[in-house]
């Protein structure tokens, strides 16, 4: 993953997302998995599998979506670098999750696989906090789609991945590579594929962003994050305390 800045580019690599990941897979909720790897565009978990499976994400993007009965699909969720995926969900929601890149995952033995001592109850907390995270990204994907324009649902997304990526956290980096197409952005905010395309213009002009060969860059992030009054603050860990 690359990330732009004004004062050149500051790459975020997929060995550095491996090395975050190998310190917090010494945890010893992950006691136990296995790495596996996808290609881009292969099925990760399918309607009509019913074997749950929990894996930690350590590179690459996941798409979860659903058919609708007309033919046409909608995207739930993305899931990015860092998350903790539980497929029990999907298959109770009949969604399907597949890579978006070449990904590399950590998958952990089952709940009913694992044994007492394994620290079942420490994977236990990590996936009710990934619910928790997954929950509130889910409330503003609704209000998203539900009560604001083409523009504000568009950048909202971007902003929001930014976020999770943690973009912002280097001082320097204003933007990242980004996998998704117009086709998928769409699907993700309830807009038409030519609707995004004179949004993904409209901010190019107004000097807001550009998505342009599968890089995303914020031109001015602050004042686009006034204009469609993103509030990252869904998005912060919830405190354990309260779980």
């Amino acid at each position: 993953m690359f990330a732009y800045g004004v004062w050149g580019m500051v790459t975020l690599t997929t060995a550095e997302y491996e090395l975050s990941a190998s310190r917090q897979l010494k945890r010893r909720e992950f006691a136990g998995g296995a790495y596996r790897g996808y290609q881009a565009g292969e099925t990760i978990f399918e309607v009509g599998n019913r074997r749950a499976r929990i894996f930690y994400l350590v590179s690459g993007w996941i798409i979860s979506w659903k058919l609708l009965p007309n033919g046409t699909r909608m995207v739930s969720d993305f899931s990015l670098p860092g998350d903790i995926v539980w497929t029990a969900s999907a298959e109770l929601s009949r969604e399907t999750m597949q890579a978006l890149s070449n990904i590399r995952i950590y998958e952990l033995p089952a709940l009913g696989d694992r044994k007492p001592e394994s620290a079942s109850n420490d994977l236990h907390r990590a996936l009710l906090l990934e619910m928790v995270r997954r929950q509130a990204r889910l409330t503003e994907r609704m209000a998203n789609i539900g009560r604001r324009d083409a523009l504000a649902r568009t950048a909202h997304l971007l902003l929001e991945l930014a976020v999770r990526l943690g973009v912002f956290q280097h001082e320097s980096a204003d933007g990242f590579e980004c996998p998704l197409t117009q086709a998928e952005i769409g699907d993700a905010v309830g807009l038409s594929t030519v609707h995004i395309n004179r949004v993904l213009k409209d901010m190019r002009l107004s000097g807001l962003l550009v998505f342009k060969s599968g890089v995303v860059e914020f031109l001015d992030r602050k004042k686009l994050e006034e204009l469609v009054d993103f509030d990252p603050s869904y998005l912060a860990p919830p405190p354990e305390r309260r779980l």
